[in-house]
């Protein structure tokens, strides 16, 4: 678990930073009185499956650069990260199209999270710290 520490803290920024985009984009439906039940259901379930893709895109390349470290075949890995996202992109289209065929859910309240999600991880990037690869030397230089 501790060697996925950077993945768990890189979902939860993006859980925290998605979350504030929703809740500004459910203030905007209101200001404009349009917050119905649909609109919400839309930003939870655009929110999750949001957050969804991005973990399961996490655990794919996680995955496989384990797998081309571990079997000297970088080659398998590239094919492993792009069979990854062709099936993240075939099950998010299959579940909103059921969402949206059985009117569950306003349709742009429900897309407009994954583009959050895309903008919140360049802020993020942006403005990340860079982390020293060993905490021995956190700070500067190592005083032993």
């Amino acid at each position: 678990m501790g060697e996925h520490r950077d993945i768990f803290r890189q979902i939860g920024r993006l859980a925290l930073a998605l979350l504030v985009c929703v809740g500004v984009m459910l203030g905007v439906y209101a200001l404009i009185g349009k917050l119905t039940g649909p609109v919400l259901w839309g930003a939870l379930a655009g929110y999750l499956l949001a957050l969804g893709n991005f973990t399961a895109l996490c655990i794919t390349v996680s995955n496989a650069v384990d797998h081309a470290a571990r079997d000297k075949t970088p080659k398998r890995a590239q094919l492993e990260i792009q069979m990854g996202s062709v099936i993240r992109l075939v099950l998010l289209i299959a579940i909103y199209a059921l969402l949206f065929r059985a009117g569950l859910c306003d349709p742009i309240a429900a897309i407009l999270p994954l583009l959050f999600a895309q903008f919140a991880l360049k802020v993020l990037e942006f403005f990340r710290k860079d982390q020293p690869s060993d905490p021995t030397t956190e700070g500067g230089e190592n005083t032993q």
